[in-house]
């Protein structure tokens, strides 16, 4: 569990804030061409960037042709993000082009006369890349390990392609369908699906109601002449924002930008705008989706003005008020009560009017129109009660929280800040941030009674009125008078930049075992923002002995329910001020505890988190909740092609295993599953707890800027928390078993995508001396991303799959190890992709990999390797799982040294050994027509 602003609202608020809340398609790169000589871009000798304003530590600057450039200088960091975002998206394309501005995103990525293999020099260089498409925008980010050659190439490679991609037809063949793949996995997403067809209805004339990815016979159809000219007409100087945060030299990032950016022409004619205005609602709207599979939900969008008005940060609160849990009335009426598993409101405009949604996800079998009238009541204030002041304070301190979290990384505020450079100013983020803490209860009241109402809202059916009502929706005022006494943000503390390698972490490395035998193991980063990541793992018990007992998992997931010293509300309401997140996950043989915070508050925060562990209160009406939102999720399941295709599987891996209902490695059906979480109860959970839940053994990993007093502290909160009668641990040390291949086919009916797995099993694990080899080989072949030998064949060659890749599964004990291939495809194409994989995994036996590859694989492992070091969870965890070896971080050093000295035979030999052609469990799911 995780005691935090409920997710839902969490990602409705940053919505809200980002202007995103209309959605978004992202694409995973793509291949080549247009015809024709390249646009004219050379107008004079290369400007420089003239400096405009600063605030938050963020830099404008603008070239005389109109390009906007914003730097977030942060020498503590040790990676550089470079994001370029055009100001175009689905609501300018016309009809019959529905898609389009996501499309020419994934060909953007086909290169252009200079740079023919785009993910390919990025790979080569280590940069971790993406491309994403909304309502409003259009960006393209790369993040890599701070290096200043790499920071030119992609400063040559964004002014390259602005201009000079070549949108080809015979790239657009293949890459449509890879597109068309993406829309159908979308259409396999019932939330997705009635959230596409609840903003069709809302929006009669405006292109927000139309999904970015757009409709099929768009992406199918639209001309290439079509797509070259909307290229043409939006990717331009004078509409884009170049973007750089982290670490890198300002004086010369900036004489770079001159140099490539500045001899682009700004275009003659002026940058096409749309000028359709939706028209006020004049009734209740409603649509009806049935598919097969999933559970009931409820959609509510109210019609609400662009994020640039002064309403949002209300509606904002608003939101966040009726969705908190466990304070918030949808909440309390609908999840508490058991109605729903979920409830919330969330959303805004964008860069002009669109919607704020209320939801709410039912178990199946609910009473539906129970429900729907209660959300409408709650949403529309007809049932609703008064909030207090205590509320929206908490909601302040949310929100400022998030705001602090948001500066400590320049990097994820840039991603943020891309979201509402199409609304119209950069700093409107910043304005948000300033009115939010000023909204009141009037305010909120406001709001909801102008927005919230019947004739502005689109839920499922249409019903007659006998007044019609009409909602104005009010045009947002100059941006720049809003935008006139904003004051700067308050700087956060800055960190220091530690170089992300094992010898530099081995010397900030320090062991030790406290008197209560508590291992303690810290490494001291000064963290921008004074964070602080602590990791606690809680060992007990033997395999066979714990796997019986029922509940085992339910224990954390009860930690927020309150404990001894605190209630539910208080026990959130004291991690909010104390800037902390806390989040327990439980299983059988153990605990994880993870706790983040700042250097100042740690302490205090670990306390509040031992009352939770110590003296939990595991009520009951906590447990009936989480276990009915356990079988609603199961049931809603059943019909989902992940879950069918498994079900048509297990039997032969139980088989094959030797295993039984009851046993850990068997693999229960659904209904087995179901049958399991019924049985359990909240006695078995608090048996459970009492039985074994102990720091017996336990072990500290903490990563950041540390407090003075921590390992005292932790032997007071912990050092006497003994339990001498419970099990002591024993590891299970897995073994592997050989599955014989097979070939199986589940009907998904009703699902537009399609999805097939190619497993098999293997002696393997990360310490055998072929296991790096291997590691290198299998990325290669699928592992790499789109420079990937099955990336290349099925998706970027034959268009067959959104999304394939291959991956090794192995641990450190024992030698259950694993291969698999997994993809997505459209169902008629079932024979031909699992055919081509099988020609790709035979080809690589016969031909093996090449050294380019090779050392293409290296650079990309190794360099992910770094970046995750630079992560101060991802340290704790590493430091937690080297305590559990043994290791210190030479061994990691020795695992890098190891892969960088693999051989070409080395790893082709790795291959062969290991992965045959004719061992595979190919298993499929979709709806097919001939099954």
């Amino acid at each position: 569990m995780r005691i935090t602003v409920n997710g839902w609202v969490a990602r409705s608020l940053g919505a809200a804030l980002l202007g995103l809340a209309l959605g978004s398609a992202q694409a995973q790169p793509a291949a080549r061409v247009k015809p024709g000589a390249p646009r004219p871009v050379a107008v004079a000798a290369a400007a420089q960037p003239e400096p405009v304003r600063e605030l938050g530590g963020i830099e404008e600057y603008r070239l005389p042709n109109g390009l906007q450039v914003l730097l977030f200088p942060d020498a503590t960091q040790t990676t550089t993000t470079v994001n370029i975002t055009y100001r175009v998206g689905s609501r300018h394309e016309a009809p019959g082009e529905y898609g389009m501005a996501h499309l020419l995103e994934h060909m953007l990525f086909k290169g252009t006369a200079r740079q023919k293999d785009i993910p390919g020099a990025m790979a080569q260089r280590g940069v971790r890349f993406n491309g994403t498409t909304t309502t409003d925008r259009t960006n393209y980010f790369a993040s890599f390990n701070a290096n200043a050659d790499t920071l030119a190439f992609l400063l040559d490679l964004e002014a390259d392609r602005m201009v000079n991609s070549r949108v080809a037809k015979a790239d657009l063949d293949t890459e449509m369908t890879v597109v068309r793949n993406e829309f159908e996995r979308g259409e396999n997403q019932p939330f997705a699906v009635l959230a596409q067809r609840v903003n069709a209805a809302a929006f009669a004339w405006h292109p927000y109601g139309h999904a970015t990815i757009g409709p099929k016979s768009d992406i199918e159809n639209v001309p290439i002449e079509k797509l070259q000219g909307f290229y043409k007409r939006y990717y331009r100087p004078d509409n884009a924002t170049l973007l750089i945060a982290g670490s890198f030299d300002k004086a010369a990032t900036l004489a770079l930008i001159g140099r490539h950016f500045g001899p682009l022409a700004r275009p003659a004619e002026p940058i096409p705008q749309p000028y359709t205005v939706e028209p006020p609602q004049d009734g209740e709207r409603s649509v009806v989706v049935r598919r097969v599979g999933g559970q009931p939900i409820l959609l509510a969008a109210y019609h609400v003005p662009a994020i640039t008005h002064p309403d949002t940060p209300a509606l904002i609160v608003y939101g966040l008020l009726m969705s908190l849990q466990p304070s918030g009335q949808l909440y309390k009426q609908l999840v508490d009560t058991k109605l729903a598993v979920a409830a919330g409101i969330g959303g805004s405009g964008g860069a002009e009017p669109g919607v704020a949604n209320a939801f709410a996800a039912l178990p199946p079998g609910a009473d539906v129109d129970k429900v729907e009238k209660l959300l409408l009541d709650l949403a529309e204030g007809r049932d609703a009660k008064p909030f207090d002041e205590s509320e929206l304070a908490r909601v302040r301190d949310i929100a400022v929280n998030s705001y602090r979290q948001q500066m400590k990384n320049p990097e994820a505020l840039i991603q943020q800040i891309s979201g509402l450079i199409a609304a119209g100013d950069w700093r409107l983020l910043f304005q948000l941030m300033e009115d939010i803490p000023k909204v009141t209860l009037a305010d909120v009241e406001r709001v909801r009674a102008a927005y919230f109402k019947p004739a502005n809202r689109t839920l499922g059916r249409y019903l007659p009125a006998a007044a019609v009502e009409r909602v104005e929706i009010p045009v947002a005022p100059p941006l720049d008078r809003r935008l006139a006494d904003l004051k700067g943000p308050p700087k956060v503390e800055s960190g220091e930049q530690l170089e992300p390698v094992p010898a530099v972490l081995e010397s900030r490395t320090r062991r030790t075992t406290l008197p209560s035998g508590i291992a303690l193991h810290t490494l001291q980063k000064q963290t921008r923002g004074n964070t602080v990541v602590l990791q606690m793992q809680l060992r007990w018990g033997e395999r066979d002995a714990t796997f019986a007992r029922n509940g085992t998992g339910a224990v954390g997931q009860l930690m927020d329910e309150g404990s001894a010293g605190y209630t539910k509300q208080q026990l959130q309401d004291a991690l909010i001020k104390l800037r902390a997140s806390f989040n327990v996950t439980s299983y059988d043989q153990g605990a994880t505890i993870y706790l983040s915070a700042e250097r100042d508050t740690l302490l205090p925060a670990l306390r509040v988190a031992a009352d939770a562990l110590r003296r939990p209160n595991l009520p009951q009406d906590g447990f009936d909740r989480d276990m009915k939102a356990s079988l609603a999720s199961i049931e809603a399941s059943r019909q989902e092609p992940g879950v069918l295709r498994q079900e048509a599987t297990r039997k032969h891996y139980n088989a094959a295993r030797g295993v039984t209902l009851g046993h850990p490695d068997y693999v229960m059906s659904v209904d087995e599953r179901i049958a399991n979480l019924k049985a359990t109860t909240l006695d078995d959970v608090k048996r459970f707890y009492a039985d074994y839940w102990s720091a017996n053994e336990a072990q500290v990993s903490v990563v950041g800027a540390l407090p003075d007093g921590l390992a005292a502290e932790l032997e007071q909160l912990f050092g006497d928390w003994k339990k001498p009668a419970a099990p002591k641990f024993v590891r299970h040390v897995p073994q592997h078993v050989a599955v014989p291949p097979a070939r199986f086919d589940a009907i998904a009916r009703d699902k537009a995508n399609a999805i097939v797995r190619l497993h098999q099993t293997l002696p393997l694990n990360t310490e055998d001396a072929d296991y790096a080899a291997l590691e290198l080989a299998v990325h290669v072949f699928g592992g790499g991303g789109l420079e990937s030998r099955l990336s290349e064949r099925v998706r970027q060659k034959e268009g067959l799959t959104y999304g394939i890749g291959a991956s090794l599964g192995a641990g450190y004990w024992g030698n259950a190890g694993s291969f698999a291939i997994q993809a997505s495809y459209a169902p008629d194409k079932r024979e031909r992709v699992i055919a081509v994989v099988q020609e790709e995994v035979e080809r690589m036996t016969r031909d093996g990999l090449t050294s380019a590859e090779l050392a293409r694989a290296k650079k990309d492992i190794l360099e992910g390797r770094k970046q995750g070091r630079a992560d101060p969870g991802a340290l704790a965890g590493g430091l937690t799982s080297m305590a559990e070896r043994g290791e210190t971080w030479g061994q990691a050093q020795k695992r890098d040294e190891a892969l960088a000295n693999v051989t070409v035979e080395q790893a082709n030999a790795a291959w062969r050994k290991h992965i045959r052609a004719d061992s595979f469990i190919i298993s499929t799911a979709g709806d097919f027509k001939n099954p």
